[in-house]
């Protein structure tokens, strides 16, 4: 059965995009789209949802305080952050919210190996992330 996926992202380009390619993996299923955090709310706190693929920089709320959110609503939901920052602070700053991973945008197969080791309940840092941390 395919992990339901929901993809919060604001680029409504990006969104969409990311929806196409993940749909067509047959162990995921995209069950919902918003492009903010409180569109967010709104629908995932009911819905069958199983991962939540969030932007870091959204209108409003951040990614990160929607992690945060999401963890005291649904402490099962795994959250995963896809993101452009890549500085050490956004990355702490979603982990202490509850992320279950850190993944940067641009690298298509490594969002997948991510959303595979989340959803498998293994935490996930982008490699180029994990490099950097290493080396400080």
């Amino acid at each position: 059965m395919p992990t339901n996926i929901f993809i919060v992202e604001d680029h409504e380009f990006i969104r969409e995009m990311l929806g196409e390619f993940l749909t067509v993996e047959p162990d995921f299923d995209v069950c919902g789209m918003a492009g903010s955090g409180e569109e967010a709310l709104n629908v995932i706190t009911d819905a069958n949802v199983e991962l939540v693929l969030i932007d870091t920089s959204l209108p409003g709320m951040s990614g990160i305080d929607l992690v945060r959110e999401m963890n005291e609503r649904r402490p099962a939901l795994r959250c995963l952050m896809h993101s452009g920052h890549g500085e050490a602070s956004y990355v702490d700053q979603a982990l202490q919210a509850g992320a279950w991973g850190y993944v940067l945008k641009g690298n298509p197969d490594e969002l997948l190996t991510a959303i595979r080791h989340v959803i498998c309940g293994e935490k996930y840092l982008s490699r180029i992330l994990t490099d950097k941390r290493g080396s400080s």
